[in-house]
């Protein structure tokens, strides 16, 4: 006997949009301390910060700005790339 689910499949497309969206797009924002702090300490060039630039209207939100700062520049010491990374 079958179960009811054997035959009913996500499609490839979805999967793939939910993997980026569970998997990716946090490692994406939580690698903004890491690469500040590399910048900073020039492990990695300056100009690599337009990774970033699809986060930039995010930083018009008052706490997420906070939040970003306190992330990059406090937690990774990634002043002053830190904050200037978008």
């Amino acid at each position: 006997m079958k179960a009811e689910t054997d035959g009913a499949r996500v499609p490839r497309r979805i999967r793939v949009i939910a993997w980026w969206s569970v998997v990716g797009l946090p490692l994406y924002l939580l690698s903004t301390g890491p690469v500040a702090w590399a910048t900073n300490n020039r492990y990695l060039p300056d100009g690599i910060g337009w990774i970033y630039l699809p986060l930039a209207p995010l930083m018009k939100i008052g706490w997420i700005d906070q939040l970003f700062y306190y992330y990059t520049t406090v937690l990774w010491h990634g002043f002053p790339y830190g904050y200037t990374t978008i």
